[in-house]
């Protein structure tokens, strides 16, 4: 075979193979971003305490555990539950005692794959006194919502000084699993003004409310 001929068939074999690693190459990325996962809240907005679900789709189908997080708070994801399987997730997370606003929810298989979207946390924990104005010795209600439903009890206590709350603490009960409180207290022996009550959860969740003593 004469030279220039061997030479053209060379170069026509190292084009061809150029043109197949680029195809190859541009396969490969097109598929690379047709995967990229994907997630769903079953609501974009919630209160703190309120339960969310979240199904994900484009995850690695290698993945064998998957975990819900918040590079916005570490207090957003609580009591989280996850699963995958063949590239898809589904699971739910409870939403913590966060200050309103948005918040960046991630789901992450355990290959390093993730994928994330946004939370409009609208409240959080709150109560109410009846009355909320009265003198020493009135018996106040306190009524709460909103606080985790992992919450088993709770307490009624005060921040301000002197303490308006007759023996420094008032009764409290909460109803597992509705974020619902109820409780009571009976208005110490101190000077007229306001005063802050407090109902805290036990899993760190509170609110407060205040108490005009006349």
């Amino acid at each position: 075979m004469p030279e220039f001929l061997r030479a053209s068939v060379k170069l026509v074999l190292v084009l061809l193979l150029v043109y197949v690693l680029l195809l190859t190459a541009q396969t490969l990325l097109v598929t690379n971003i047709g995967a990229q996962p994907v997630v769903a809240l079953s609501s974009r907005t919630a209160r703190a305490g309120l339960d969310i679900s979240i199904t994900g789709t484009g995850f690695l189908p290698t993945d064998t555990s998957c975990a819900f997080s918040s590079p916005s708070s570490a207090a957003l994801v609580t009591s989280s539950a996850c699963v995958t399987q063949g590239g898809s997730l589904s699971g739910s997370f409870i939403v913590g005692n966060v200050m309103p606003g948005d918040y960046v929810v991630q789901a992450s298989g355990n290959l390093g794959d993730f994928a994330q979207t946004l939370l409009e946390v609208t409240g959080g924990a709150q109560i109410g006194l009846s009355p909320s104005t009265g003198a020493p010795g009135v018996d106040v209600s306190v009524q709460g919502s909103g606080f985790q439903p992992t919450d088993t009890t709770c307490s009624i206590s005060s921040p301000s000084s002197p303490n308006p709350i007759l023996g420094g603490s008032g009764a409290c009960a909460i109803q597992n699993g509705t974020g619902r409180a109820v409780g009571g207290f009976i208005v110490g022996n101190v000077p007229p003004g306001e005063y802050v009550v407090q109902l805290t959860g036990n899993q760190g969740d509170s609110a407060q409310a205040l108490l005009d003593v006349r």
